[in-house]
């Protein structure tokens, strides 16, 4: 398959894609790394995997594309995703519910409200937090995020890249 190089719309989550690109199924290897996307399609555009929710033709992630695969394999960074447990989840969702109040309703970092969504990058400007240690030794697989918290959901955040990677309500 053949990467388009020359779009007319901005690759980024939550654009909705002209009805007129052709989509392909999720290729299996990549429904591995991230099952959640099971059913949705893909294009790919330039250098990357863009996953496209096949009944709104809304962008819902990305993901670099090596193009060493027919498959369509991601790169190799993103092959070490890691998908969380129901019990991670529920080792968050404890989390937060022991956390002081105040620091359950406020919103850390900057005063400028800022749009949270999954995949994309958080900005410098909104602080992300390390769990606690206990959070960490009931769920090994977050030792590596950070989060934030903010109307009553939590992000988990990949800290390099600075991505939601999974939101917890």
């Amino acid at each position: 398959m053949q990467p388009l190089t020359n779009v007319n719309f901005s690759v980024s989550v939550g654009t909705a894609i002209p009805r007129d690109v052709r989509l392909q199924p999720l290729p299996a290897d990549v429904i591995e790394i991230v099952p959640q996307y099971r059913g949705y399609n893909f294009v790919l555009v330039r250098d990357e995997i863009v996953i496209v929710d096949p009944s709104s033709y809304q962008i819902v992630a990305t993901m670099p594309y090596s193009g060493r695969s027919t498959a369509a394999a991601p790169a190799p960074r993103e092959q070490r995703k890691v998908t969380f447990s129901d019990r991670d989840r529920e080792t968050v969702r404890k989390h937060v519910r022991a956390a002081p109040a105040e620091r359950r309703t406020t919103t850390t970092g900057s005063t400028v409200r800022t749009e949270i969504r999954g995949g994309e990058r958080v900005p410098d400007s909104v602080e992300i937090e390390a769990f606690p240690e206990d959070v960490y030794r009931d769920a090994p697989t977050l030792r590596e995020y950070r989060y934030i918290h903010r109307d009553n959901r939590t992000y988990i955040v990949e800290p390099q890249e600075r991505r939601v990677i999974e939101e917890i309500d």
